[in-house]
């Protein structure tokens, strides 16, 4: 007789898992829960989600433990800084290709002076003299 009452014993827990699992596929909430946005926490005193942003005055308050987890403000300079940063590497750097165009560029030179009297035709003697 104790195997058959572990046998019911053992079905109606897999039967309770099974429906705990189905219950939170279905999006049910657990009771004392409720669904908080981003920054919120639930609290149970006051049966609605209170802002994190409270927690720094009132620290111990009872939803302040679900605000433990919430992320940190974000930075809001980082945008800024990052394009300032980008914009700056972009002019340098086409300041730098230009200057380094300038510098290497072909020259048309006019100041060489051609040879008059050297040649193909002309033998080295013939110049000494």
């Amino acid at each position: 007789m104790a195997r058959g009452s572990l046998r019911r014993l053992l079905r109606l827990l897999v039967l309770g898992l099974w429906l705990e699992l189905l219950r939170s596929v279905a999006g049910e909430q657990a009771p004392g829960t409720a669904p908080c946005s981003r920054g919120s926490s639930w609290s149970a005193d006051l049966d609605k989600c209170m802002d994190c942003a409270s927690c720094r005055a009132r620290p111990h308050s009872d939803f302040c433990l679900g605000c433990a987890a919430a992320p940190p403000a974000p930075f809001r300079l980082l945008w800024p800084i990052l394009g300032g940063a980008l914009s700056l590497t972009f002019v340098l750097g086409l300041l730098s290709g230009f200057l380094v165009w300038r510098r290497c560029r072909r020259r048309e030179k006019f100041t060489t002076p051609i040879e008059e009297t050297g040649g193909e035709g002309c033998p080295a003697v013939a110049l000494i003299q």
